[in-house]
């Protein structure tokens, strides 16, 4: 028996509306995008920039036979590793900081390259929580980077810099190089070569946005434009801890007027926080202390009284009030 076709028709003026509908959309959606701070569109190509010619952990998986002969390693059937597998395991973060492995490549006694030492340092960085302050691992590690002969000046910057990426204090040092320097969060990776997505690299943007937020009055005008266009518009920020630092930052005293307009643009224009006055805001500020919220509203409403809505239409609502709370406009800063 032949299965019946059902067939939807669709009228040529439904159709344009349609068409149209989608147009209005797309064009509401590029002046959203144009109103963000530069640091806050498009930040997956900002993300992946930021981690352009630096070293990743995420690299193609060892083959099977150097996990193997890992394996083979630890159960003692093997007293040493291939250099082939000392290339791919310093990738491997869990391989890469286990002492066993480290003695080996120390004891070897291979001269390992560059890219390995990257490997290593970067495996550090993403087991960050998980190393206790100059364990027998980190040391090791900095053993091997003193003994880098070759021309890579990455590592040879890092040579220079021990206590910077392998130390307790290594995010907090390398967060006050980073306000001296007074320049953008790009170019200090391009120097650095950090793992934008480990641990250590968190922690590091943490430190730097609390030591700007505890000068803040004092803060020149480039390292200000670096605090919010760089470090709290960074895109791999931990939601909780970037709400705890926007808390304190609006908290803060004393405040000239000046920065709180600064602070106000930004959060209001930032995607996970907005005007908490708006309802379809308050989920996003559940986890912001009261007080803060409140001293926030305070300003908002010194700033703008009112509360402007417009008439617009919304497909499959029809013709609907659409709140807008504030004539705030964003931060627009040059990029670096």
């Amino acid at each position: 028996m032949e299965q019946m076709q059902t067939y939807s028709y669709v009228s040529v003026e439904d159709l344009g509306l349609i068409m149209r509908e989608l147009a209005d959309d797309l064009d509401d959606s590029a002046r959203r995008l144009a109103k963000l701070p530069p640091g806050m569109r498009l930040q997956n190509l900002q993300s992946v920039a930021y981690g352009i010619d630096a070293p990743v952990v995420h690299r193609q998986k060892p083959f099977e036979r150097h996990m193997d002969e890992w394996k083979r390693f630890v159960a003692g059937e093997s007293s040493f590793l291939d250099k082939k597998a000392i290339k791919y395991l310093c990738w491997v973060p869990e391989i890469a900081i286990d002492e066993r492995f480290l003695a080996s490549v120390d004891n070897s006694r291979i001269e390992i390259n560059w890219r390995c030492l990257a490997g290593l340092i970067s495996s550090c960085h993403c087991q960050w929580e998980n190393l206790q302050p100059e364990c027998p691992s980190i040391l090791m590690v900095k053993n091997l980077l003193m003994r880098y002969k070759g021309p890579n000046q990455a590592l040879l910057k890092w040579q220079t810099n021990p206590d910077a990426l392998l130390s307790q204090h290594g995010p907090l040092i390398l967060a006050e190089r980073f306000m001296r320097r007074g320049k953008g969060l790009l170019s200090f990776l391009d120097e650095w070569r950090l793992e934008t997505q480990s641990p250590f690299f968190q922690n590091f943007i943490e430190i730097t946005a609390a030591r700007c937020r505890t000068q803040l009055i004092r803060l020149p005008e480039d390292l200000l434009i670096v605090l919010f266009r760089d470090v709290l518009s960074w895109p791999g920020w931990r939601l909780s801890a970037f709400k705890k630092e926007i808390s304190a930052l609006i908290l803060h005293k004393p405040m000239t007027g000046r920065m709180q307009e600064t602070i106000q643009r930004f959060v209001i224009h930032h995607k996970e926080l907005g005007d908490p006055r708006l309802k379809a805001n308050l989920v996003k500020w559940a986890e912001v202390p009261q007080r803060a919220k409140d001293r926030l509203i305070q300003w908002l409403r010194q700033e703008n009284p009112f509360v402007f809505s417009d008439h617009v239409y919304q497909q499959g609502k029809g013709w609907i009030w659409h709140q807008r709370a504030t004539g705030l406009e964003p931060l627009a800063f040059d990029q670096e």
